[in-house]
């Protein structure tokens, strides 16, 4: 196996990984300086293949807090555009429209019950 095959085969893994649900980080490896991901406490290095285990939870803490923020940006605009939405309805004459209208309302709403099943 040459070099460039063996990097595609970690290229892969990695990419496997956050499918699995992992998590880019920002720090870099100890041990070579490559991009890490996270998953399940569980931290891979995508270049060396490196794997460790958080010795502390402050990036862990960080990142909860910007989902959490993300997550509350998220819900402030859908409950928005839920106003927004609702507040018009019955004054289109086009049923077609007001139908349309009507899906987009229940889209939200399921959204909404997603995150909070999710957080």
């Amino acid at each position: 196996m040459t070099a460039s095959d063996e990097y595609r085969n970690k290229l892969k893994n990695a990419a496997e990984f956050l499918l699995r649900g992992g998590t880019l980080l920002s720090e870099p490896c100890n041990k070579c300086n490559g991009i890490q991901v996270r998953k399940d406490n569980e931290i891979q290095c995508i270049i060396c293949g490196n794997t460790t285990l958080p010795e502390d939870n402050t990036s862990m803490e960080v990142e909860n807090i910007v989902e959490n923020k993300n997550k509350d940006e998220l819900r402030e605009k859908i409950r928005n555009r839920l106003n927004d939405l609702t507040n018009s309805i019955g004054s289109d004459k086009n049923l077609i429209e007001e139908e349309q209208r009507l899906r987009v309302i229940d889209y939200y709403l399921r959204i909404l019950e997603k995150i909070k099943l999710l957080y």
